[in-house]
Order: structure tokens, then C-alpha cells, then sequence
């Protein structure tokens, strides 16, 4: 069966359409679960949630934290966290095709066991629990999905069955009778028979210092008492996974210490699947004459026979003459390092190496196999021989060699060979080598290309102005094949992880410039009303708390609008919500022309009721804001059958203006315009109305 989806596999079975496919998808893992984890994490409660799905409807355009946002529930910081939460914990598709009452409890179980047994899986599944009871749960569980289940009380026996049995996974509680969960791991991971076993452990409580002694005894996943079903099959198809998605090259671990070969398998199960192991030189020539691993990791010193005379022989047989050889020891000079190198090695790295560098190595080394013969090496040298000779070394290694005489001839073919790597001597009619490297360094197309020079001379100035002049490495002859393998591999290898960090850079100034316009995106959420792009209540209210600070400090003037859009109810009744909102977009889009100012801000104060703060404008340059505002709006002409004193929409403005005093709070000009537009509503509509200081108020109006 083809990979794919649950999904997938019921369209293809014509359990549910395709378009039934993509509404659960687009559900899955989005305004459900986010709220569900908003909930938990106390930023919302049912209400709260309630709330803004009741928003959502009105817009369909929106998703559930830009909802949340808009009306001010959480913040764009909280927004990112709770992204980061779901990710992690994806509703599988059937049970959102169930909630959409697509198919029915009967469907999905009946469909998710044929899914199960026909897709690709591991099979075997080893159980150990003191108890029983929950092996019981565990193998009913499982036999549902088609998995074999084997069951072992104690460590010891599970021990024994694993290797009788042969489990592809293990799931072990932590408590046992004889050993605990990792300990038993451990055991099983210091046995080459039973290494490759992916374990879960099972415990109620997960914390860290068991957990961290669970990843050293190489423990893969990890589930929590009490048992969900759901969570026991995600936790499996995760294992079977990436054990599919593994590498094919064949590797040979070889290490006289067990410690070291478990350290190293360790180091490699998750990306190979393919893994053997040796405990001396002697035993490695064997098995790797018979298996012919890809690449081998071998220790230096080693009874029986050594890593250096190991590797050596290896180089003897025509079946293993080209295997990478790593030297990984703890014996680290420099010595012993050219002594590696000199015996074939391509690498030596010293224990204990880090994390994920020996994984990331191989993984090169294994790429760079299936793509050697497309890499292009130039030879540049005048002598026959020797240039026949270079020639045929690295084209039994698999390089593509192209070759000149000089370095006139060298130059004038650069364009059209545009080598990855140059083997250049330094003494050569027409044009020399330091000449070449020279004009190399200097032209923006070929810099980058690593150079290595050739010389018979002994004279160590000779080395010194190659350096000097831009050469990466120095070759002396007669020279030796593996040598010179070694040092170009080297260099290859060196420019590739160049242009790869090149490559890596520019993704990354990429994905930098996406986090900056998705941060700008949530800062502008965060203080920006969902439907008409104007602030929200929460930034009107930071926006006016500043400026009327800076008006008391400064002593100027500053006016506030309140806008109420005229009989909107009767509208929203009569043409729906649909165009009720976009009624109220372009009443928007009028406010905002009207705030011209950077310091001014138009916001949506609630529902079809808006607000204008105009610092620094006094009474007669808000009147006229104001009444230009009501006659744009009015003369938009979008019809309103159901208003009582025009046949379009209009809208009533209330404004106040303040010098604002010590003592005295911004609420208190918010309360003025609002009872203005109190006024303007009650005496006919469509109109603007200043607010009456008779009224009272302990702030300073402006008066005409």
C-alpha cells in the first residue's frame, strides 16, 4: 500500500469525500484544540471561548487566536506559546470526522483496522509489566491494530524473550520486580542482538531525573499512566516512522569496549538501520569481507589487532579498499593522527566526541558517495608522468579530472571546467602556480575554489608563499595515493560545508525576515479591531492614557469624537450581518481618513460605536473633523430603508475638547464625548454635537 494518510486511505475508499477530507483538515490541530489548550493554560475560560467562536461566525475570515486577540483576550506573546502547545498535540482525523458526524464510532474503528493491517508496520511488540493487568490492556490495545504481543513479567525474563521472541518494540513499566524500566534498556541495549530494539517506557510519574536516566540507557519514548489508546498508537506509528524513514548504508562498529560500540550505536540508531559490530581489528576484516559495510568506525588501539593494522588490510582487499575507515579513540596526537591518515583513515575523531557530530559526519560521507563522480578536479602540471599518475589516482577514486599542462592553459580553461578543487605545481613554464593561484584569488568567479599545491622542493619558503598566496594545502613529491585522497576528500568536503553554510545562511536571513513579518503581523493583531483594521478597546485605551499625560505635561488641548453609526440594529435586521459588516468597514474607512496625524487614532470603540482621539486640536479643528466625517459618511449613499431620517446610513458624532488638569483622568473626556453623543442621538440623529459644560465636570472645556 502506498504511504499516506488516515485521511487519504478513506477518500481513496470512498468512506467520506474529498470536500469532507479538507473541512477536517482544516479543523485538525486548529480552533478547537487551541482553545481547548487556551482553557487549560487559564488564559480563557468557557465563556471567554464561547465568546469568541460566537465572533468567529460573524468572521468566517478569522482564525481562533486572531479572534482572541482582536477582542482582547490574549496577547500576541501568549498567542505563540499556545501555538507551540498544539503542535505538539494534533487531534487525529478520525475523531474530527466523527465530531462532524461524517462517519459514525462503528466506521472509524472498522476503517481504522483495515488501515492498520494493511499499512506497513513493525509487528512484534514485547510487554513488560509485574502486574499484568495493564499487559492485558496493552495487548487488547494492540491486537485491534494487528501487532503481535508477547508478554514477561520481570527484567530477567524479558531479557529472555527478547531474545527468543525478537521484538521490533519493547514497552516496559518503569517499576519491575527485579530492575527497574531503564535498567532493563540498558541491558538491552549492551546486547548487539537485541540493540536495534526501540523501547517505551511506561511510568505515572515522569519526572526529570527518571527521564534523564531513561535517554542514558537509550529509552525512546515514554508514555504516562493511565493509558490512552490514542496515545499508545500515535507513540507506535511515530516508531515505525522513523524506522522506515532510516538510512540503508551498512555500518561496522568496531571498539574493544562495549561502553564505547553502545555509546557509537547510540550515537547512530536513529538514522541507520543497519548497524554491526566488532570488538577487535581481527574480527572486523571478517565480517566486513562478508558484509561489506559502507563505513566502518573503528577504534585505535585494540587487542587481537590493532585499528592502524586493521585498517591497512582492509586497503588490501579489493572489496573493502574503498570502505571509509573513522578512527574514534581516546588516544588523541598528532602523531597517531598522520598515522591514521597514512594507514587509510578519512577521519579521526577523539572520545568522548559530541552529540550528533559523528552522526552528522557519516551523513555527509554518505551523501558525498552518491555524488563524488559529478565533483570536477583540475591537474595542472607540466611533467607527463606525473600528471598521468594524479589522473589515474583520482579517477580510480571517482573524480571527474580534467588536466593542462601549465598554467596559461589551466587559466584559459577555467571558464568552461569550472573545477570544485585544483592540484596545481608550483614550478611550470609559460604561467607558474603562484602566478595561477594569484589571478585565482583575485577574480570574484573562482576564489572560493580550494587549491593544492605540488612541489618537489624542500624549500620551506616554497610553502610559506603558496599560503601566502591563497593555496589551502601543500603536496610533496613523490607522494603517496592515500594521501592525497585524503586531503582532497578533505577539501571537498570542507567547500561543500561552505556552500552548504552559505546555502543555511540564506534560508536563515529567509526565515529570520518570516519570524519579523509574523511578529509584526501579531504586534499588529494584537492592537488592531479583526473586522475594520482599526485599534482595538485595549490599544484606544493605552493610546489615550499617553496622550493625556502628554497633555497635562505640555498643557495643549486634546479632543475626543465618539461615533455612533445611526439605527445600525434595524440595518443589521434587515440586510443581514454580512452587510452589516461591511457597513460598518467603510464607516470605518471614513474614520480613519480622518486621522491624519501619526498622533491620532481612530479605534472601534464596540459593536458600531467608534472612537477618535485628535491630540493637540483644539475645539474648532474638531468641529471640523467632525462634520466632514458625517458628510463623507453620508454621502457614501449606502441605502438604509429602515432609518427614520434618511434613506442612506448616517452617523451622529459627539466630541469634547479639554485642557486636561493634575488629579483629573482620561475617562473623564471619554464620559464627555460620549454624553455629547448622547445628545446628538436624542436630538434627531446625523449630527454633531459638542459636549455642554453646563452639564458639569472638573475638566477645563474649551469654549467657542
Amino acid at each position: 500500500m502506498k504511504a499516506q494518510g488516515f485521511g487519504d486511505y478513506l477518500v481513496e475508499r470512498k468512506v467520506i469525500t474529498v470536500e469532507q477530507h479538507k473541512t477536517a483538515l482544516s479543523i485538525q490541530n486548529k480552533n478547537r484544540l487551541l482553545g481547548q489548550i487556551a482553557r487549560e493554560e487559564n488564559y480563557l475560560n468557557d465563556l471567554d471561548v464561547e465568546k469568541i467562536l460566537s465572533y468567529m461566525e460573524g468572521h468566517p475570515h478569522m482564525m481562533f487566536g486572531e479572534a482572541a486577540i482582536s477582542l482582547g483576550y490574549i496577547s500576541a506573546t501568549q498567542l505563540r506559546y499556545l501555538l507551540d502547545l498544539r503542535t505538539s498535540r494534533k487531534v487525529r482525523i478520525g475523531e474530527i470526522l466523527v465530531a462532524q458526524e461524517f462517519i459514525n464510532e462503528d466506521t472509524l474503528h472498522a476503517e481504522l483496522m483495515n488501515y492498520n493491517a494493511k499499512r506497513k508496520k513493525l509487528e512484534k511488540i514485547l510487554v513488560c509489566d509485574p502486574s499484568g493487568t495493564i499487559g492485558k490492556l496493552l495487548e487488547s490495545m494492540l491486537r485491534k491494530y494487528g501487532y503481535d504481543v508477547a508478554h514477561a513479567k520481570s527484567g530477567l525474563d524479558a531479557l529472555e524473550a527478547a531474545s527468543k521472541y525478537k521484538p521490533d518494540i519493547i514497552i516496559t513499566s518503569n517499576v519491575l520486580l527485579d530492575m527497574n524500566g531503564y535498567e532493563l534498556c540498558k541491558r538491552l541495549l549492551g546486547n548487539p542482538a537485541t540493540a536495534g530494539i526501540y523501547s517505551i517506557l511506561l511510568s505515572s510519574n515522569l519526572n526529570e531525573d527518571i527521564m534523564q536516566q531513561a535517554f542514558d540507557a537509550g529509552v525512546t519514548h515514554f508514555l504516562r499512566k493511565p493509558l490512552k489508546e490514542s496515545e499508545l498508537i500515535n507513540t507506535v506509528i511515530r516508531i515505525e516512522r522513523s524506522e522506515f524513514e532510516k538510512r540503508p548504508e551498512k555500518i561496522l562498529i568496531v571498539d574493544d569496549s562495549l561502553g564505547a560500540r553502545m555509546a557509537i550505536h547510540k550515537e547512530l540508531f536513529h538514522t541507520w538501520s543497519n548497524l554491526i559490530m566488532a570488538e577487535n581489528g581481527e574480527k572486523a576484516l571478517e565480517i566486513a569481507r562478508r558484509e561489506k559495510p559502507d563505513i566502518i568506525t573503528m577504534d585505535v588501539e585494540m587487542p587481537v589487532m590493532g585499528g592502524l593494522e586493521a585498517c591497512r588490510l582492509l586497503k588490501d582487499y579489493p572489496e573493502t579498499a574503498e570502505t571509509p575507515v573513522i578512527f574514534v579513540t581516546a588516544s588523541d596526537s598528532h602523531d597517531l593522527r598522520l598515522r591514521g591518515f597514512e594507514a587509510g583513515a578519512v577521519e579521526y575523531f577523539s572520545k568522548p566526541f559530541s552529540p550528533g557530530l559523528l552522526n552528522s559526519f557519516i551523513r555527509m560521507l554518505c551523501e558525498s558517495a552518491k555524488i563524488r563522480k559529478s565533483e570536477k578536479i583540475l591537474v595542472v602540471e607540466d611533467s607527463d608522468t606525473t600528471r598521468h599518475i594524479i589522473r589515474y589516482f583520482l579517477q580510480k577514486n571517482g573524480y571527474n579530472v580534467y588536466t593542462a599542462k601549465n598554467g596559461q592553459e589551466a587559466w584559459e580553461a577555467m571558464p568552461k571546467i569550472r573545477p570544485d578543487l585544483i592540484v596545481l605545481d608550483c614550478y611550470m613554464p609559460k604561467m607558474d602556480g603562484f602566478e595561477f593561484i594569484n589571478n585565482l584569488k583575485k577574480n570574484d568567479e573562482f576564489y572560493r575554489i580550494p587549491v593544492l599545491m605540488l612541489t618537489s622542493s624542500k624549500n620551506k619558503l616554497d610553502v610559506v608563499r603558496g599560503f601566502a598566496e591563497g593555496a589551502v594545502d601543500f603536496i610533496t613529491k613523490p607522494f603517496d595515493e592515500a594521501e592525497m585522497i585524503a586531503r582532497i576528500t578533505s577539501h571537498l568536503r570542507s567547500r561543500k560545508l561552505l556552500e552548504e553554510l552559505e546555502e543555511e545562511k540564506g534560508k536563515l536571513k529567509v526565515t529570520l525576515k518570516q519570524l519579523e513579518d509574523a511578529n509584526h503581523i501579531l504586534e499588529r493583531l494584537s492592537v488592531m479591531d479583526g473586522l475594520t483594521g482599526l485599534a482595538n478597546r485595549r490599544h484606544f485605551d493605552e493610546i489615550l492614557a499617553s496622550e493625556w499625560k502628554r497633555a497635562i505635561r505640555e498643557r495643549h488641548p486634546i479632543s475626543m469624537l465618539m461615533i455612533d453609526i445611526d439605527y445600525f440594529k434595524r440595518y443589521n435586521d434587515a440586510y443581514g450581518h454580512q452587510m452589516g459588516d461591511e457597513c460598518i468597514k467603510k464607516v470605518a474607512a471614513k474614520i480613519k481618513e480622518q486621522s491624519k496625524r501619526s498622533s491620532d487614532l481612530a479605534a472601534r470603540y464596540g459593536g458600531e460605536e467608534f472612537a477618535l482621539i485628535l491630540p493637540l486640536t483644539d475645539l474648532e479643528g474638531a468641529v471640523a473633523v467632525a462634520e466632514i466625517m458625517r458628510m463623507e459618511v453620508e454621502a457614501m449613499g449606502i441605502p438604509h430603508l429602515y432609518s427614520t431620517i434618511a434613506t442612506t446610513v448616517t452617523i451622529s458624532v459627539g466630541f469634547a475638547t479639554v485642557t486636561p488638569e493634575e488629579g483629573i483622568s482620561s475617562g473623564e473626556l471619554v464620559e464627555m464625548a460620549d454624553k455629547a453623543l448622547y445628545d446628538a442621538k436624542h436630538s434627531g440623529r446625523n449630527r454633531v454635537k459638542r459636549y455642554n459644560p453646563r452639564s458639569g465636570g472638573k475638566v477645563n472645556p474649551i469654549n467657542f
